[in-house]
């Protein structure tokens, strides 16, 4: 895919570390990441030694030994996230370390920092003349979790939700609408400006949306459809656990979810059901999974296994070409390509073009190209 005068990014969604030996995380995925020029990650956890639990998370397990860190070396990863809902967890010593750590992987950051205006930083990159900038953000984080001028956090990009009931009867299913908080979306639009006048390509993370549901919010287009008016080229977005609709838009392309990529689970997450954020009254199972009907049963982690590689040509005209490589984690948590051959080959492909319905603009006619599924590619 990677030409002489363009270059390739190879970005992926949630990873959780935890392997041991470190360097067996990406055992099964190397060679596709290793062909591409930069390669994006997801970070869902913390790495330090220090902080304080923050009980509302609920998420023990969410902060490790910096050592563990050392898996996104191996690939080694140019540029990862570490804007999640777990970025605050162990406090803001614990994101301190988290960028330190990476820093000393030589690994850049984007989306948290020591404090707001280190957060919003741009990352710059530059391969074959080109310069790409990678900026962070994440919708789900609780207020004391976002960074402040005096404080280490992740930069916010929050959302109002407001629930409209759809018919007279008390009790009826509401419907839920969300719009973006207009402050932050415009910081947003602001930093993506300034990066379009230092850079040739600007890709945008994004932290968002709902855990274990098919449908984005409806602020998240908005926010996408926003990043790529003001310069965008791609939203890279992450979060839900499973994968969600891709949308070409304009010049540039969304992946609202590019699902789990690598993810280690605690002996306790695999035995039990993780409780909802702040109040832990109600389980994940008793929220997400559903009954209808005797037998029937749609469990919320039905997709968790699925994700992808997102790979995204850049020259000097933009987005030259985009494709997705599916991926579906081994019961370790290891990914693994999802060859041609495989029945999940086809059942991701329809999946994701079922997917699309749910986004007005999202696509519905991917195509199987070779091994991989053909988003875009720019004709001539």
């Amino acid at each position: 895919m990677t030409g002489l005068k363009s270059v390739t990014v190879a970005a992926v969604g949630d990873v959780s570390t935890g392997f041991d030996p470190p360097d067996s995380a990406f055992s099964y995925v190397m060679k596709p990441l290793r062909s591409a020029d930069i390669k994006f990650a997801q970070v869902e956890r913390v790495y330090s030694e220090r902080g304080s639990f923050q009980q509302q998370s609920g998420a023990l397990h969410s902060r490790q030994h910096p050592r563990m860190a050392a898996a996104f070396k191996t690939v080694p990863f140019d540029v990862v996230s570490i804007a999640s809902n777990h970025s605050g967890d162990w406090g803001p010593e614990a994101i301190e370390d988290t960028q330190k750590t990476f820093r000393l992987l030589d690994i850049g950051t984007i989306g948290a920092g020591v404090n707001i205006s280190d957060a919003r930083k741009p990352l710059v990159i530059s391969r074959k003349k080109l310069r790409i900038v990678f900026l962070g953000y994440v919708s789900t984080t609780l207020p004391q979790y976002w960074a402040t001028e005096g404080r280490a956090g992740s930069v916010p990009m929050r959302a109002h939700t407001f629930y409209e009931p759809y018919e007279f009867q008390p009790g009826a299913p509401p419907r839920v609408i969300t719009i973006p908080h207009e402050g932050d979306l415009e910081e947003l639009v602001q930093d993506v400006r300034a990066a379009k006048k230092i850079a040739d390509v600007v890709l945008v993370s994004l932290h968002w949306g709902v855990h274990f549901v098919v449908r984005p919010c409806d602020y998240q287009p908005m926010v996408g459809h926003a990043a790529i008016d003001a310069g965008a080229d791609a939203v890279i977005g992450h979060h839900a656990h499973q994968p969600q609709a891709i949308e070409r838009y304009k010049s540039g392309v969304i992946f609202y979810s590019l699902g789990n990529f690598c993810f280690y689970r605690t002996a306790a997450h695999k035995r039990n059901s993780p409780r909802c954020a702040p109040n832990r009254e109600y389980t994940f199972q008793e929220v997400y999974s559903l009954e209808p009907e005797p037998g029937v049963v749609y469990d919320y982690q039905r997709h968790y296994n699925e994700g992808g590689i997102a790979f995204l040509e850049f020259d000097k005209d933009g987005l030259a070409a985009a494709e997705y490589l599916p991926t579906f984690m081994r019961e370790s948590g290891h990914a693994e390509v999802v060859g041609p051959d495989s029945p999940q080959f086809q059942k991701s492909l329809a999946y994701l073009n079922w997917a699309g319905k749910f986004v007005k603009g999202g696509m519905t006619n991917i195509l199987a190209v070779g091994d991989r599924y053909q988003i875009y590619r720019r004709e001539g």
